[in-house]
């Protein structure tokens, strides 16, 4: 009897890939992944807070087609990447520079979304001789921008409050449930943000349901370790991010959208005075 096995190859291409890392030279691991075209342009993308490498699945056609190569790495405790004590934003600059180096990559654009936005300025800040284009998608604002809340998901307003009042135990407590909840009921946390979307980002959800897939599974494995790097995270964005913006010399694209809720356009004006 003849047995006949089909392999779904991009899937599983797909699985293999999402799951690399290497060792830093202070021992650390750095997870990420890689989607699109394994031998096309590269860029560096930074996902959003509590989100991961995964989180960035849904792009892997769209960069095939463009001939791009985007690496996902998770940040420090998040998914695959060891834990950092008492981290900064620059040090991922260096963490970014070393494994494009292990990478071949002499150059590289970067781009980030939400969270994602100081991680790809401190690159910015650090790296211009590494980076050739920069790019920000509804990016958090700035620690000191006294707009950076207006309109904002109420969620995402919690976490900002309890994490400038400096209590880790309400700022614990907070993202331990949105853990749970995300846990324990997927399906709930998705149709409470397609709530708050706007009409045309909640009507490609429904088209693409595989989109809704990867934000979760995303959001999960950014909890893959516990809920410390969540927490340290959301510590880092309300304090000073440690190097000055106006120093900034590469020419950063700024991605805002006008009917957005999770990251209001106000934020991108308020960079484009910056810039």
């Amino acid at each position: 009897m003849v047995t006949t096995i089909i392999i779904d190859f991009k899937l599983y291409f797909i699985i293999i890939k999402t799951d690399s890392s290497h060792l830093l030279p202070d021992g650390r691991k750095l997870g990420y992944a890689e989607y699109g075209d394994p031998n096309g342009t590269p860029i560096f993308y930074f996902h959003g807070g509590q989100e991961s490498r995964l989180s960035s699945r849904f792009m892997d056609s769209t960069a095939s087609r463009l001939g791009i190569r985007i690496i996902a790495p998770d940040r420090p405790g998040i998914g695959l990447s060891s834990f950092q004590v008492d981290r900064n934003f620059l040090d991922w600059a260096e963490d970014i520079e070393f494994l494009a180096k292990q990478l071949k990559l002499k150059t590289f654009s970067i781009f980030g979304l939400s969270g994602g936005a100081p991680h790809v300025l401190a690159c910015a800040y650090a790296l211009p001789h590494r980076i050739h284009k920069v790019a920000i998608v509804s990016g958090t604002g700035p620690h000191d921008y006294s707009g950076k809340l207006k309109g904002v998901w109420l969620p995402v307003k919690m976490a900002h409050w309890f994490a400038r009042l400096k209590n880790d135990f309400l700022l614990r407590t907070f993202i331990s449930r949105e853990y749970k909840e995300l846990k324990e009921n997927p399906e709930k946390r998705l149709l409470q943000l397609q709530k708050f979307l706007p009409e045309s980002d909640g009507n490609l959800f429904k088209k693409h349901p595989e989109f809704g897939i990867d934000f979760i599974n995303g959001s999960l494995e950014a909890y893959k370790q516990g809920v410390e790097a969540v927490i340290q995270e959301w510590q880092l964005y309300v304090k000073d991010w440690g190097f000055p913006l106006e120093e900034i010399t590469t020419h950063i694209d700024l991605w805002y959208g006008g009917e957005d809720k999770m990251a209001p356009k106000y934020r991108g004006l308020h960079y484009h005075k910056i810039f």
